[in-house]
C-alpha cells in the first residue's frame, strides 16, 4: 500500500518517546495495583487436597499388626482433633495395644486413632494410671464421650456398678491438651443421687448458641439436659442451680427396657435432633436395640416424633436404625460424624448376625445417615449394612 509519509530519524524519535511513555504508564500501573515480574521462576502452588473414601465392611475391627482383628467394641464416641485424625473412645473393654502383642490386654477408657474413620488402631487409654475414687462399688468407665472445650478436650465418662437406682452411679470428667493425653483427672462431675436423675449415665457434651450443655440419663430416669460452666468441669452456677433447672427431655421413671438412653443432639438448618436408644442391649442376638428420633425447634424441647407424640412414654420416636437377623441386632449408642464433604456418617454397636464366633460381642458399625422421605434420618434401609463393601467417608488428604 503506497503512503505519503515517510519514517525518518525524526518520527523514529517520535516513536521512541511514545513506547517510553506507554512503558512508563505501564510501570504506574503495575505499581499502584499488578506485581512486576521478578525475574524469579514461577513457584508452582500446593497441590490440592484430595477427597478419600476408603471402601469399607460392617463390622469394623480395629487393626492389629496390620489386619483387623475382632475386638469387643460398646458405646464408642468419635471426635476430629486439630491433627485432622480421628479419635474413638468406648467403654472399657480388652484391646491390642501395639502391634507385637499377643493377647489383649484390660484397659479402662482406650482410645483409638484413624485417618478415614475406617482403619483404627489402639493409640493410648484416659486411665493408664488412675482409678476413680469415687462413685458405686465396683463401678466400670462405660459410655464416654469427648469434646473440645476452650484449648482442652474434655472426657466425659460414665462410672456405673451394681443397681441402676444406686444414687453413687454418676458421671466424672478429666481433660488434657491433646484428644489422646495426658489426662488431668478432676473426678466426679456429680451422681445420681445429687442431681436428682435415677441412674445418670451416658454423657453427651454441646455447644449451642455459646452455651456449653451435657444430656444424659438411661433406664429408669429421665433423659435430662443441664448447662454446664465455660470449661466443662462443673456445672452451671453450681450443683443446687442445675438440679433445680434442669430439663427433661425424654422418658419415664421406671426401670424398663423400653425407656431411652445414648442420648445425642445434633442442630442441623435451624432443627434440634434428638437420637435416643432404646430396647434390650445385653441380650445378644436376641437383643431389641435401636435408635429412633425426635425434633424440636428449640435444644430444651419439647421433642416430638413424627406422629406428634412427646418422647415421655415407650416405642415413640422414628427408626434411624432398627435390629435385623439378615444385618446386625442390638443396633444403637451411637455418635455422628461430618466428613469433609458434609455427610454425616452414624458410629454405633450391635451384634454381627454372620459373625464365625463371639456373637455375643458387641462390635462397631458405620453407617451413612440419610434424610429421608419424612425429613427425618436414617440410615440406608433402617438397617446396619453388614459384611458388604461400602464406600466410606470423604476425608481430604494430601496423599491418596
Amino acid at each position: 500500500m503506497k503512503t505519503d509519509k515517510k519514517c525518518t530519524p525524526k518520527s523514529v524519535a517520535g516513536i521512541l518517546s511514545a513506547v517510553v511513555v506507554a512503558i512508563g504508564g505501564c510501570l504506574a500501573f503495575c505499581a499502584c495495583g499488578e506485581k512486576p515480574n521478578s525475574g524469579k521462576p514461577d513457584v508452582p502452588p500446593d497441590p490440592p487436597k484430595v477427597a478419600v473414601n476408603n471402601d469399607y465392611m460392617n463390622p469394623i475391627y480395629p487393626l492389629h499388626n496390620g489386619e483387623k482383628k475382632p475386638l469387643y467394641t460398646a458405646d464408642p464416641y468419635a471426635i476430629r482433633g486439630d491433627d485432622g485424625k480421628f479419635y474413638m473412645y468406648c467403654t472399657q473393654t480388652e484391646t491390642y495395644t501395639d502391634d507385637s502383642a499377643l493377647a489383649p490386654t484390660f484397659k479402662r477408657g482406650p482410645i483409638f486413632v484413624s485417618d478415614d474413620c475406617v482403619n483404627w488402631t489402639y493409640k493410648a487409654d484416659v486411665f493408664q494410671s488412675y482409678t476413680p475414687d469415687w462413685g458405686a462399688e465396683g463401678a466400670g468407665v462405660w459410655a464416654p464421650t469427648v469434646l473440645k472445650v476452650g484449648d482442652y478436650y474434655n472426657y466425659y465418662y460414665s462410672y456405673s456398678g451394681g443397681n441402676y437406682d444406686n444414687p453413687e452411679i454418676g458421671i466424672g470428667v478429666a481433660r488434657s491438651q491433646t484428644p489422646y493425653g495426658p489426662w488431668t483427672h478432676y473426678g466426679k462431675l456429680f451422681n445420681s443421687g445429687e442431681i436428682g436423675v435415677v441412674n445418670s449415665i451416658d454423657p453427651h457434651v454441646l455447644y449451642d448458641n455459646g452455651k456449653l450443655y451435657m444430656v444424659f440419663g438411661s433406664y429408669g430416669g429421665l433423659i435430662t439436659l443441664v448447662e454446664l460452666e465455660a470449661d466443662g468441669l462443673s456445672l452451671k452456677g453450681g450443683l443446687d442451680n442445675q438440679r433445680e433447672n434442669k430439663v427433661a427431655l425424654a422418658g419415664f421413671e421406671t426401670y424398663a427396657m423400653e425407656n431411652y438412653e445414648a442420648s445425642i443432639i445434633l442442630e442441623r438448618d435451624g432443627k434440634y435432633y434428638l437420637f435416643l436408644s432404646t430396647g434390650t442391649t445385653l441380650s445378644g442376638l436376641k437383643s431389641t436395640y435401636r435408635v429412633v428420633v425426635a425434633t424440636s425447634d428449640s435444644i430444651t424441647g419439647p421433642y416430638k416424633d413424627s406422629k406428634g407424640r412427646d418422647m415421655f412414654g415407650p416405642n415413640r420416636g422414628d427408626y434411624v436404625v432398627a435390629p435385623s437377623m439378615a444385618g446386625a441386632m442390638g443396633v444403637g449408642h451411637m455418635c455422628l460424624i461430618e466428613d469433609d464433604i458434609g455427610d454425616i456418617w452414624m458410629l454405633y454397636h450391635g451384634y454381627d448376625t454372620q459373625a464365625d464366633k463371639n456373637k455375643e460381642w458387641r462390635v462397631l458399625y458405620l453407617d451413612k445417615l440419610i434424610w429421608g422421605e419424612n425429613g427425618l434420618p436414617e440410615v440406608e434401609d433402617k438397617h446396619a449394612s453388614n459384611h458388604e463393601i461400602k464406600h466410606g467417608p470423604y476425608i481430604n488428604a494430601l496423599e491418596q
